[in-house]
């Protein structure tokens, strides 16, 4: 037995263009979330570097939670503006409806 699936390409264009704006909220909201909860490296970095006995150890520990830090801030600050833009194109699409 062989199922086809037919898909109408403007009912799909419909659902995304109403998802943009819930989507984008939600990826907005993940991303202000990300860039809330991640820590300031500086406090953890100074702890690292007042409890070294060794040098090349507590620069590999600083650098690696520097690095943490970095990643979490970019997928952070990736989110927040994807969501933004999301969220905007919702709105535009929204209110400039050419049905």
């Amino acid at each position: 037995m062989i199922y086809t699936v037919s898909y109408n390409v403007k009912e799909g264009l419909k659902m995304s263009k109403k998802m943009l704006l819930p989507v984008g909220v939600v990826v907005l909201i993940i991303g202000i979330v990300i860039l809330l909860l991640n820590p300031d490296p500086a406090t953890t970095n100074l702890e690292i570097a007042r409890n070294a006995t060794n040098a090349r150890e507590a620069a590999k520990a600083i650098s690696s939670n520097n690095q943490t830090y970095a990643w979490m801030y970019s997928i952070g600050m990736f989110c927040s503006g994807f969501g933004v833009s999301l969220t905007i194109g919702g709105i535009l699409v929204k209110f400039l409806k050419k049905d």
